[in-house]
This record gives structure tokens, C-alpha cells and sequence, in this order.
């Protein structure tokens, strides 16, 4: 790879799709992904051991050469991902959900802000936009900090946000393989929070966001998704992950900028007990949560018991969905 100062600087980015049964929706992922503008560009699809009769492979290996294909038993989209970044050729790794797209310009522009900013070690974000099943724009809910057009978000403000549930969404980044390798790669265990367990990771490594406020990828909501499904999956993942990170958020908080409190409030949001009581335990051994602190807790824990019908009835007036 030529140095990140070098005008020509065009690393190998290497768009790694994992998919399960995913004839409905592939098409439009590899076909953006074909589709991008930036030169340099592999794209790689990882068949998670799909049981659709086939269909899955049928339509990748339709493709020939324009993409290169792999084949596994079934180990949920982790492992599938780890398998793409092993084979991978190129120097920097952009994830595509099979159910998802790209902007023509996705790649070529975060490469353009590699080499503006100088930070070849950067994880690049980009914003996105929702699409229905057929493909139709439908509103994006998720709270933003207000961020400036383009900017470099430092590693402890991307925690802050990460922990404050501004989800950092994995197919709107690019990043530097070498990164991913010193946090080793995706959990496999994981089959619900790996992106956001790799997030805290690249945080927690100290790795600063390079981020765009263009939307430069498609996010497709449906209900087979299993973020719709997944919540008692959730809720356990939660827990193993708690284990393993709560110490580590104990590290690097002050009260200046409390991360074990960010993360107790997600948990009291998500109404995870186990995980939360761990970290009011820690909270009040290390003294980083007053008396008002604790009050707001205890109230948004309450509304984290409420949440699940709250969002059952949004998701079925708007979405057109149930969830579980």
C-alpha cells in the first residue's frame, strides 16, 4: 500500500458481504457494490451455509469473476465476516449486509477522507438512510449528536456517543485492516451485538472516527431481520458482554466523563438487571454516581420496562411489522 501522503494513494478496499438465505435482497447489495465508483475495489460474499436450496449460491456464482465467492458451514454472521477479512486482498475492509446498499461514491469518498485528514488508521463513518422491503426511503429515528459536515471524532467522544446508544452502524465504515486485527476481528459468539462489541473494541484500542455527515449507505428494515426478532438474544449477549468490558469502561471513567454510567443508563434502557447491577455496584465502590444520578437511573429504568410495548406499537403502526 503506498503511503497515505503519496497522490496516488488507492489502497485495495475489499467489500466483504456475508449472507444467509439471502436471495431476496443480494442483487441489490453486490450490484451496488459492482456499482461503486472508486477503482480499486474487491468484492467478496461469504456464503454463511444457507439452506434456501442453493438459491443463494445459484445467484452469487451468477456473477463470475466480478466477485469472489466463498463457501462455509453455517456459524452466524461473525464467523462469515472473520472468514471475509481472512481472504480478503485488500488493505482496508468495507462490511456489506446482504440485505443493504452502497451510494455509487461510498468508497471513493472515505478514501478521499483518509488521505485528506492523513489518518491511514482512522475508522471511516459515513450516515445513512432507511428503505423498506421494496426498496422505499422510510424515516430514520436514531438520535445524532450534531456533528459539522465532516469532521475527526476523537476515540473517547466515539465511546461516549457509542455508550449513549448513537449507533455507529458497521456497513457505514471503512477500516483499516490492520485495525481490526489488533481487536480481533468479531466475536463469534456473538450473533446480535458484534458490531457494537467490535465498535467498543476500535474505542477502547483508541482508534479515532473519521466521520461524514453525507448518506452513503442504504440500511433495508424488514421484519425477518433478527434485530427485530432477537430480543431475548439481546438481552443475553448483553450480559456476556457486560463481563467483558465493564471493567475496562471502569479504567477509563471520571466523572468528567463517566462511561460505566453511560453504559448503566443503555442497560436500565434496555431493562438488563444483571448488567446494570453490576455497574451501580462499580459506580458506587469507584464514587462516580451522586444522588440525582442514581434518581435519573431509577427512572429510566422504568422506562426501559415500558419500552418493549412502546416499540411493538410503533413498529406495527409505522413499520407495517410486528415484533417479538
Amino acid at each position: 500500500m503506498k503511503s497515505i501522503e503519496n497522490e496516488e494513494f488507492n489502497p485495495l478496499v475489499s467489500i466483504v458481504i456475508p449472507v444467509y438465505n439471502g436471495s431476496d435482497y443480494m442483487r441489490d447489495a453486490i450490484d451496488s457494490a459492482l456499482a461503486q465508483t472508486y477503482p480499486n475495489c474487491e468484492i467478496v460474499i461469504v456464503n454463511d451455509g444457507s439452506t434456501d436450496n442453493g438459491e443463494t449460491e445459484k445467484i452469487a456464482l451468477s456473477y463470475g469473476d466480478k466477485i469472489r465467492y466463498f463457501s462455509k458451514p453455517n456459524g452466524g454472521v461473525s464467523s462469515a465476516m472473520n472468514y471475509g477479512v481472512r481472504h480478503m486482498k485488500g488493505d482496508y475492509f468495507s462490511w456489506l449486509s446482504h440485505d443493504d446498499r452502497y451510494e455509487p461514491d461510498k468508497v471513493k469518498r472515505q478514501v478521499e477522507l483518509l488521505k485528506k485528514y492523513n489518518r491511514d488508521k482512522a475508522v471511516v463513518i459515513c450516515d445513512l438512510n432507511c428503505i423498506d422491503g421494496n426498496g422505499n426511503k422510510i424515516p430514520f429515528t436514531q438520535k445524532r449528536r450534531e456533528l459539522p459536515e465532516e469532521c475527526v471524532i476523537h476515540w473517547k467522544i466515539a465511546l461516549e456517543d457509542l455508550l449513549k446508544n448513537e449507533t455507529f452502524y458497521g456497513c457505514t465504515m471503512l477500516i483499516n485492516k490492520n485495525v481490526m486485527e489488533e481487536c480481533g476481528l468479531f466475536n463469534e459468539s456473538m450473533r446480535y451485538s458484534q458490531d457494537y462489541l467490535f465498535c467498543v473494541e476500535m474505542c477502547l484500542n483508541k482508534n479515532d472516527f473519521i466521520y461524514t455527515k453525507e448518506e452513503l449507505v442504504q440500511s433495508r428494515i424488514h421484519g425477518g431481520q433478527l434485530s427485530q426478532t432477537g430480543r431475548q438474544l439481546y438481552h443475553k449477549e448483553a450480559v456476556e458482554i457486560g463481563n467483558m468490558v465493564i471493567d475496562r469502561f471502569t479504567d477509563v471513567s471520571s466523572k468528567e466523563q463517566n462511561f460505566l454510567y453511560f453504559y448503566a443508563i443503555d442497560m436500565a434502557i434496555y431493562d438488563n438487571p444483571s448488567v446494570l447491577r453490576k455497574c451501580i455496584r462499580l459506580l458506587k465502590e469507584k464514587h462516580l454516581m451522586g444522588f440525582k444520578d442514581y434518581v435519573r437511573l431509577q427512572c429510566v429504568r422504568i422506562y426501559g420496562k415500558i419500552r418493549p410495548f412502546l416499540r411493538k406499537i410503533y413498529y406495527a403502526t409505522f413499520r407495517g411489522f410486528k415484533t417479538r
